[in-house]
């Protein structure tokens, strides 16, 4: 079929969208390496640092039986030594290792560890083609490439289908692209008509609705990390780990068909709860996207750029520490993030804070102390801003108190082998710290965060907690200070504190106050898709979803 034909079986002058249970994944041509989008190193110089880790897990491993079976003390002294002569033996003994890797013992006794660094490589991903899901129907539903470089377009064509463009908007943009583009975006539209992904509408009422709904500068939780700021009449959206229906639970969820169209996207750091792909390939290509700044680098960084670019979108800001996002009345500030860094790699990240007419927001995140107990505390960060700008009236930061063993970490093939059994911290943010960080900050109230939120969300990650299983999160924070002993602490400098769910609301007052807002059914991502689609095809009457 053509073009012209496919969508010409379409509505006239409908709007277009992809259906929230449906969604689409790039599928990279060639197995990713070990650190994706991770510069600073060369993809075969990272390789080898990750197979040497890997060659001597298993004697990593025997080394914590050994301290549980109560064998080896838990500060043995010796234990840094073994572990360094034992990554150089094995090392030394390949020389496909050594050829990257220089390591052994000098003569004065201390572990040299060196591996070339280069700022400008890192392992970048190229898609070889794409699969679409549907999640009712339980289908997935391949499209090659056929080794064309496509994936911007694709993404162009999905940012579009989000409910505001009409058919020949689309029709437009499909027939004037590259011919080998065209026909794959031809075939594209083809398998989504086909398999029941599209719908359409003759109005388009997301955007008015969260405008009636929401008012100039209420800050709404979507879920997890991701916010949604409403400043006049802009929608700022920070760190957006949505979700399409189905895809973790068997209840709906908010994706991003169900949100107003973003004046820009604010990404904190490079953890994938924030740094989303399937998120962000289905939102509008036309929207900024601001990003921590290579500027802030040590010796890694994140290479936000290839990997946004091959989404699509076209206008990617580094904004570094320090430097602004100006709107309208105010603006949004880079500020340091620190610590979730158990390895001590020091990537660029930012926090955020929202200066907008007088109020002030901090998007605080996962920051915490680092390991070497540095922090925006200790190094007079929160205090500058709220020097500069005013109180700070709500900060919005995890609670989460992650300890753990370098060695089992993400990035633990990149730090020094002699200090893989050490503890590192993941986000340790005990109460004392938040409590001084909303002294610091002045602040009138404390919201609890990026934990999940939310039951649409995975629970199975060590980061999130679920309603669903109390037992399990019973486990994983047994050795936790409570989170609710924080308000009494906060409550000695008038400061309150909230636990936030997906879907509170935080208004500022005129008695400088911040209110917890209950949105109710306004928001849901059921009464959502009903304001233009209706009930979906799959309930019967009187059925919940």
């Amino acid at each position: 079929m053509t073009m012209r034909q496919i969508l010409d079986s379409l509505p006239k002058g409908h709007y277009l969208t992809l259906a929230p249970w449906c969604w689409v994944q790039l599928e990279s041509a060639d197995a990713p390496g070990p650190f994706p989008f991770v510069a600073g190193v060369a993809p075969d110089v990272a390789g080898s640092l990750t197979e040497a880790h890997s060659l001597l897990a298993s004697a990593i491993d025997t080394a914590i039986s050994d301290v549980f079976s109560k064998r080896a003390p838990v500060d043995d002294p010796d234990r840094q030594r073994r572990l360094e002569d034992a990554y150089a033996e094995l090392v030394n003994a390949r020389p496909y290792l050594n050829r990257h890797i220089t390591c052994g013992r000098k003569p004065d006794g201390t572990f040299r560890w060196e591996f070339p660094t280069d700022p400008t490589r890192s392992s970048t991903v190229t898609n070889g083609g794409l699969r679409i899901f549907h999640s009712v129907k339980r289908q997935a539903i391949p499209l090659g490439f056929d080794q064309r470089p496509l994936g911007p377009m694709v993404g162009t064509l999905l940012g579009m289908l989000d409910g505001t463009r009409q058919t020949d908007e689309i029709r437009t943009v499909i027939e004037t692209a590259p011919r080998e583009a065209s026909t794959a975006l031809t075939r594209l539209m083809e398998l989504l008509i086909q398999h029941e992904c599209l719908l359409s509408s003759p109005r388009t009422s997301i955007r008015p609705h969260w405008l009636k709904s929401i008012q100039d500068r209420d800050m709404v939780h979507l879920g997890h990390a991701a916010l949604l700021y409403r400043q006049l009449d802009n929608f700022f959206l920070f760190d957006p780990w949505l979700l399409p229906w189905f895809a973790e639970s068997s209840i709906p969820s908010l994706w991003g068909s169900l949100l107003p169209k973003p004046s820009a996207v604010f990404l904190t750091h490079d953890h994938d709860d924030h740094v989303d792909p399937r998120t962000l390939l289905h939102l509008p290509k036309d929207t900024p996207i601001i990003v921590p700044s290579r500027r802030n680098r040590k010796t890694f960084f994140y290479d936000y750029l290839p990997l946004l670019r091959e989404l699509g979108f076209g206008r990617v800001v580094e904004l570094a520490h320090g430097e602004s996002w100006p709107f309208e009345g105010g603006t949004i500030v880079s500020v340091p993030f620190y610590g979730e860094d158990p390895c001590d790699l020091q990537m660029p990240r930012n926090c955020y804070l929202i200066s907008d007419r007088g109020y002030n927001i901090l998007v605080h995140a996962d920051s915490g102390p680092a390991n070497d107990g540095r922090s925006p505390l200790k190094d007079g960060v929160i205090a500058q801003l709220a020097g500069k700008y005013g109180p700070i009236q709500l900060v919005l930061a995890s609670q989460q108190q992650l300890l753990e063993l370098r060695s089992h970490t993400a990035h633990a093939p990149l730090s020094h082998p002699g200090q893989w059994l050490e503890v590192g911290e993941n986000g340790y943010l005990t109460n004392a710290y938040l409590d001084d960080l909303c002294r610091a900050a002045q602040a009138t109230l404390f919201v609890s965060y990026a934990t999940g939120g939310a039951d649409w969300y995975p629970d199975h990650l060590s980061f999130m907690f679920s309603r669903r299983n109390p037992a399990r999160t019973a486990l994983l924070t047994a050795r936790w200070e409570r989170p609710e002993t924080l308000k009494d602490l906060l409550s000695l400098h008038n400061c309150g504190y909230h636990c936030s769910r997906a879907l509170d609301l935080y208004r500022s007052t005129s008695d400088a106050q911040i209110e917890v807002v209950s949105t109710g059914d306004a928001l849901t991502p059921l009464s959502l898709h009903r304001l233009d689609h209706g009930d979906p095809p799959f309930m019967t009457p009187g059925r919940h979803v």
